[in-house]
């Protein structure tokens, strides 16, 4: 069962992690398709340096790759040995080389200015305030000058009937950042100033900032 680590996040365990998490997610509207609107929806390039935080099985950074078509290099993080574990087969699997590390959001293993691209992709749900704070001060840290983080998480919904369907979902969920719209102040704390804003899903968001 899935649990939060030391008020991280959710380290979600054997029967709510890897190929399991994959179905679960499909079944609540997070299949291929959602993870390919994803991919669309950022400033990708060939060649680029891209970190996915909070990377899960990493099906964000494997339909990246498949965008660029393998031209791209993929870092993942998370919290859970699960997640990474599956993540891992999935990339050989579908012949995606991934480069994935254990830990947490707001205490990256990484220098300064080393990606083109920071995305997160429905993540900061999981966490509390505090270290989506220190992750979007982490990011402006390994994120190089003039590129882009792109946050995508649960946000105040839009009329649809997926919304309805999701309201339990949300109830459990700790997004008053993202609900009430406090991402791009917080941003600008770090020097990343909001480009661009589209919904993915009628309760889904992506924020597009730029880092000055």
């Amino acid at each position: 069962m899935s649990h939060k680590t030391n008020g991280k996040g959710n380290n979600f365990g054997w029967f709510f992690g890897g190929s399991h998490y994959d179905v679960f997610a499909t079944i609540l509207g997070f299949g291929h398709s959602y993870y390919g609107r994803v991919a669309s929806a950022l400033p990708l390039e060939s060649g680029m340096s891209v970190l996915d935080l909070g990377c899960g099985t990493e099906s964000v950074g494997i339909a990246i790759s498949e965008r660029l078509e393998g031209h791209v290099d993929i870092h993942g993080l998370d919290l859970s040995s699960v997640q990474l574990g599956y993540a891992t087969e999935k990339g050989e699997r579908k012949s995606v080389p991934l480069n994935l590390y254990k830990g947490t959001m707001d205490m990256l293993p990484f220098h300064d200015d080393s990606f083109d691209l920071v995305v997160t992709s429905v993540a900061f749900c999981e966490t509390n305030s505090d270290v989506r704070k220190g992750a979007i001060e982490e990011v402006s840290r390994v994120l190089k000058g003039d590129s882009y983080f792109a946050i995508v998480d649960c946000a105040k919904p839009i009329l649809g009937l997926d919304t309805v369907m999701m309201l339990p979902f949300f109830m459990f969920k700790e997004t008053a950042d993202s609900w009430n719209n406090h991402y791009p102040d917080i941003c600008r704390e770090y020097g990343l100033v909001l480009e661009n804003e589209i919904y993915i899903k009628s309760y889904v968001k992506c924020q597009l900032y730029r880092k000055l």
